[in-house]
């Protein structure tokens, strides 16, 4: 049991010993993947736009699942609880089929949300009750517009075709999402009145 123990603290302290040394935290960084991503694609003739589509659907993604995470156990309302799953489920999904993209293309996607979407989750998580309802399905409506932006427009003008397919397939499950969204934000208006 404590060589078990042992193992398990080893295992889980080895992300955080490497992402230490030099300049690793860059090379998950939004930023730093979509440069990688640009550089890599431009030099093969390929369209840039396709590799920042990557990282900054990747750091939505990763915005969406930790902030599930947090309405699914802080939530004070039952819908923005269900929701909250709901988003965990759906965007870790998500972020796998588009991490399988991007590893066949050697494209690099980040591991951290950027800097926009980490002041959100921050301003967010220091809210509780009905405030942190309020904030979270505001933040899913502002974000959902901006990830169905970026669909949209590789789904439209993108020239790579897996990830063409994959914005096309993505684009009614995020409309849905932002439906979901608004009619919880409808909801929580509607009880602030009573």
């Amino acid at each position: 049991m404590k060589n078990f123990l042992f193992y398990l603290m080893f295992a889980a302290s080895v992300p955080l010993v490497s992402g230490c040394g030099g300049n690793s935290a860059e090379t998950t960084s939004v930023d730093a993947a979509g440069e990688h991503n640009e550089e890599l694609l431009e030099s093969t003739g390929k369209d840039e736009k396709a590799g920042w589509f990557v990282a900054e659907v990747t750091s939505g993604s990763l915005f969406e699942v930790e902030m599930g995470r947090l309405a699914s156990s802080k939530g004070q309302n039952a819908g923005v609880k269900q929701y909250g799953q709901l988003m965990m489920d759906h965007h870790t999904q998500s972020n796998a089929q588009l991490k399988q993209i991007a590893d066949l293309k050697n494209l690099m996607v980040p591991t951290a949300m950027d800097k926009d979407h980490q002041e959100t989750f921050n301003q967010v998580l220091g809210l509780s009750g009905a405030a942190f309802d309020k904030a979270y399905v505001e933040a899913m409506v502002k974000d959902h517009k901006r990830t169905i932006d970026q669909f949209e427009e590789m789904a439209e003008k993108g020239t790579d075709t897996e990830l063409k397919a994959f914005a096309s397939k993505g684009l009614p499950m995020l409309q849905s999402h932002l439906s979901q969204a608004e009619q919880l934000e409808d909801q929580l208006e509607e009880q602030t009145q009573q």
